[in-house]
């Protein structure tokens, strides 16, 4: 039952006379135990003045308001009146015979869905409240009590008695004697002296004569008729107490067969064994231990027939339970009565697998019944095949034999999608699709189309073909390497497995993503990769007229035509690192204000290195050429699919792309979907149907399945290596916490901009504030947990991080100890610069406002001379691209959500060429946003570690904002 601090949901039924049936209304009622009256109807208005939001109901809640919905009279004349224009009333519908069977249908299947979640979830209930809302005196006990119909028959000279009554546990009664109402006829469901229950066996309707008389009088000349008629029908299925007649005994078992039975509350389907007696089957999970029923198959000679059980049933309880199933409640089987079921017919794949062995054992296993359904039982087997199509699309073909049947697969795609394991065969029998194949053929089905009735998979998309065995899926060659003399450097064996991996891609005509840790050397690997593509590409020949009688020919390279994006700070290190690594390559940088001069080289040029900006700016020149190669390096640049610089570089014309990146997923699986949309079009699919197949599933459901499946369909097209796998050499790293605590009367001011913040960020009216205000006020709060200044420059009250952090540069300046110091805010960098102004101590800095000219020499500076100690670099300006192996300390002034930008940070120092042990330390201002944050890393460390063996923090501050902003 639904319950909150403050109210709850009753239910009132009345009889509807149009409808013929008993109708709930839907009540709500402040929360108490002793509910007298009920006088508000659970309308959206009403929820809306108690401040229920429909979607955050408990399931069942939603599911019985849902269902009463779906029994008020105006939504069904709403809902079956469409073909008929003329109808009024529903009485006017009820007129066609079908829909009134349709109308009955629907009655019939949600009022059973009612009365199973009231018991359930023990929803108050009342019957025929009345105009007095008196809950109180109309009060129904919902505890199910199981009514079982017992029938007697009495042969006499006249003719027969026909009597019947009803037990109740142990105890027999009249329905004449007691208060009944049917509510409904099929499956039976009553209440007895207000005492709800289900009738079992039997349709109510049989019942209706009983509750006013005792029996019912069959005159000897109608007995035939009247027995022919009305026996068969529940023969069966109720025992029959008869006197007067011939008794034949059945003690036999001929058979024994098993059934699934449909468990509501756990919604699996457990397994049930019969015993046919010829004529009869009993129900293993029933202590009933005869059956009698009056047999008047031979005119005018009725007889009992009596069904005895025998002891050699349990012979076959006992083989069930050698071949692996075990007793659950209530005598039923099943595979594991302990584990939690997430496949509702795993006990059914459990028969169909074992079938064989079943009837080995002497069971009879036909077709599995499933209410109106039938399983099929036999074997199936596939066939597979592909064909290479033009336009990079396999055509795939799968047909899988069922019985007699052969059926395409494409018809199984919906079945697949939907994760419905019954599929219907032509017959109107159901095949049951095995339990793997939903997430073994997940990705074909998501993926593929159809044309034609034919399956076309894109062959970027070649590992959703990995789990059929049939189909070969050698999409990517393997490439052969051996290093050029023109390659000036010594690859290491890693990255000589990089360079075959991207080769591999580029023969095969596929994009590639190399997202090595930092510092493991992508720029390397990548000129060496482009040394070996254009050996591949050989020489050309070129014929010059000088006049009449003389020309020359020259014999060059092919020019490689690689465009190489990069961060504008990168241009020139990638420019010098080119210049060292492959002096041979022609080169330009297109950036400056003079870069239009250039534009006639662009086609004959080697390598042409241009930032992403230029690419916004320029994109209407450059995508007028066709380049060889496109290389996207931080490739985490396009990971906005909605901003201009991830269009303008998708309508740059190239034949190869590669990108380049150490966090390829920063915030969300959007940066994921954005990259691999430029290495290979279309391999996740559009956005949208990306975020309904993964990142909503993963992100927000935790899908193990939907993880896995995106894993393999990204994995043949990320490289990702670490510093600890490849570089065993490289020095320890330790990372430390130091913990500041704050002047008294900054903790003051912070406790009342945090009580601001409170109020402004966590309103309860409904309306809350956006992105950028939430970004904004608790930027705020860093700030002041920083240092007062941050926030108002003429304050005077002190930040006890900043002693901390100077305590801690004066001993690290008097150990000689190169330090690298990193902030979010450049404001904050200067407190710390002005201080080594005031104390003479040297320093280099990098801000976003350092040209980069500046910034090479302050680099250079710090690597090459024993002073200054210290570099001071804001996170944004200096988290990439830089290389500072000199430094064996990094410091961390802030922190904020995303690791990332500090990851690369550490990765500054922490790579090829450094030496010393690095210590990481970051100062946290205690009982603060800070705190706060640092722990939300701790704990959001999610899915990329599957993905990439890395960790990122989903951006969802809204999230989170009440544990941010907590005492």
């Amino acid at each position: 039952m639904d319950l909150s601090n403050s109210f709850q949901f009753c239910f009132d039924i009345s009889f509807e006379k149009n409808l013929n049936h008993y109708i709930p209304t839907a009540y709500i009622v402040e929360n108490t135990d002793d509910i007298k009256y009920l006088n508000k109807k659970a309308t959206t208005d009403v929820l809306e003045s108690f401040g229920i939001i429909f979607e955050n109901l408990h399931s069942g809640t939603k599911k019985i308001l849902t269902v009463c919905e779906s029994l008020k009279p105006d939504f069904i004349f709403k809902k079956f009146s469409a073909k008929i224009k003329s109808a009024k009333t529903i009485s006017d519908l009820q007129k066609d015979s079908k829909i009134e069977f349709a109308i009955r249908q629907h009655l019939q299947l949600n009022l059973s869905s009612f009365y199973t979640l009231i018991v359930k979830e023990q929803f108050p209930l009342s019957i025929d409240m009345g105009i007095e809302k008196d809950f109180y005196r109309s009060r129904v006990t919902t505890n199910l009590l199981d009514f079982e119909p017992q029938i007697e028959f009495n042969k006499h000279e006249e003719g027969i008695t026909y009597t019947l009554s009803l037990k109740e546990n142990e105890t027999t009664f009249l329905p004449m004697n007691n208060s009944i109402t049917i509510l409904l006829d099929e499956p039976g469901w009553l209440i007895i002296d207000k005492k709800l229950g289900q009738l079992k066996d039997l349709n109510a309707k049989k019942l209706s004569p009983f509750i006013t008389k005792k029996s019912i009088e069959i005159p000897s000349k109608l007995v035939d008729t009247y027995f022919k008629n009305f026996i068969p029908e529940i023969a069966k299925k109720i025992d029959i107490e008869a006197t007067g007649f011939e008794i034949e005994l059945r003690d036999t078992i001929i058979s024994q067969t098993l059934q699934p039975v449909y468990d509501f509350f756990k919604n699996c389907y457990y397994l049930n064994l019969y015993f046919d007696y010829n004529g009869y089957s009993f129900d293993a999970t029933k202590t009933k231990k005869t059956h009698s029923f009056v047999d008047f198959s031979i005119a005018n000679e009725p007889k009992i027939i009596q069904f005895k059980r025998s002891a050699d049933e349990a012979l076959y309880t006992d083989k069930l339970l050698g071949i692996g199933l075990t007793k659950i409640k209530n005598e039923l089987f099943g595979r594991n009565s302990d584990a939690e079921i997430h496949d509702p017919y795993t006990n059914i794949q459990f028969v169909i697998d074992h079938k064989e062995e079943l009837e080995n054992l002497g069971f009879t296993i036909q077709n599995l019944r499933l209410e109106s359904k039938e399983i099929i039982t036999e074997n199936h087997t596939i066939s597979a095949s592909k064909e290479e199509t033009k336009e990079d699309w396999f055509d795939i073909k799968i047909i899988i034999s069922i019985g007699t049947y052969k059926i395409n697969f494409n018809e199984m795609i919906p079945n697949i999608k939907s994760k419905e394991r019954l599929f219907l065969l032509p017959d109107g029998n159901y095949f049951l699709i095995p339990l793997e194949w939903l997430s073994k053929y997940s990705s074909l089905a998501k993926l593929s189309k159809t044309e034609n009735g034919n399956l076309l998979l894109r062959k970027s998309n070649f590992a959703a073909l990995d789990a059929i065995p049939e189909i070969k899926t050698d999409v990517i060659h393997k490439a052969e390497y051996a290093s050029s003399d023109l390659l000036k450097a010594t690859l290491r064996p890693y990255q000589i497995d990089g360079v075959k991996w991207l080769l591999g891609h580029f023969n095969s005509n596929l994009g590639a993503c190399l997202a090595d840790d930092m510092g493991l050397g992508k720029t390397l690997q990548t000129l060496a990769v482009l040394v070996a593509v254009q050996e591949q590409l050989g020489f050309t020949t070129k014929t010059t007229n000088f006049d009449l009688f003389q020309n020359e020919t020259t014999i060059e390279r092919e020019p490689l035509k690689t465009l190489i994006v990069l961060p504008s700070s990168l241009v020139f290190n990638w420019y010098n690192e080119a210049i060292k690594f492959t002096p041979h390559f022609s080169k330009m940088q297109y950036i400056g204000n003079d870069r239009k001069l250039l534009q006639h080289r662009l086609e004959s040029t080697d390598l042409i290195f241009t930032s992403y900006s230029i690419v916004h700016r320029d994109i209407s020149i450059l995508e007028k050429y066709n380049f060889r190669y496109l290389i996207l390096d931080e490739s985490q640049y396009i990971k906005n699919k909605n901003s201009k610089i991830f269009k303008a570089i998708n309508k740059i014309n190239t034949a190869h792309k590669m990108a380049l990146s150490g966090t390829p997923i920063e915030n969300s699986l959007d940066d994921l979907w954005s990259q691999m949309q430029f290495i290979n079009p279309d391999i996740l699919g559009s956005y949208t149907f990306f975020a309904e197949n993964f990142k909503i599933p993963i992100e927000k459901k935790q899908d193990e399945n939907s993880l896995s499946e995106l894993k393999n369909l990204i994995q043949s097209y990320i490289l990702r290596r670490t510093k600890e796998q490849v570089l065993k050499d490289l020095p320890e790293l330790t990372e430390q916490i130091y913990y500041c605590n704050m002047d008294p009367e900054q903790e003051k001011l912070y406790e009342k901009e945090k009580s601001k913040a409170r109020n402004f960020l966590l309103k309860t009216d409904g309306s809350g504030p956006d992105k950028i205000s939430i970004i904004n006020t608790l930027m705020k709060l860093r700030q002041l947990s920083n240092h007062p200044k941050m926030i108002d420059q003429e304050s005077e009250i002190d930040s006890g991080k900043y002693i901390a952090v100077t305590n801690y540069l004066e001993n690290l300046v008097k150990g000689k100890q190169k330090t690298i110091i990193f902030s979010s805010f450049v404001t904050n960098l200067n407190f710390y610069s002005d201080w080594c102004k005031a104390n003479k101590i040297d320093f280099c800095e990098i801000t976003g406002e350092t040209p980069a000219h500046k910034r090479e020499q302050q680099v250079k500076l710090f690597q090459e001379k024993e002073n200054p100690l210290l570099f001071f670099i804001s996170l944004k300006a200096g988290g990439v691209g830089l290389n500072i192996t000199k430094a064996s300390y990094v410091l961390f002034l802030d922190p904020w959500w995303n690791p990332f930008a500090e990851k690369q940070g550490v990765g500054r120092a922490h790579r090829i060429g450094q030496l010393n042990k690095v210590n990481v330390i970051r100062f946290i201002s205690k009982n603060t946003v800070e705190e706060k944050i640092i722990k939300l890393q701790e704990n959001k460390k999610l899915l990329s570690d599957s993905l990439l063996e890395e960790s990122y923090i989903n951006d969802e501050i809204e999230v989170n904002l009440e544990y941010i902003l907590g005492s």
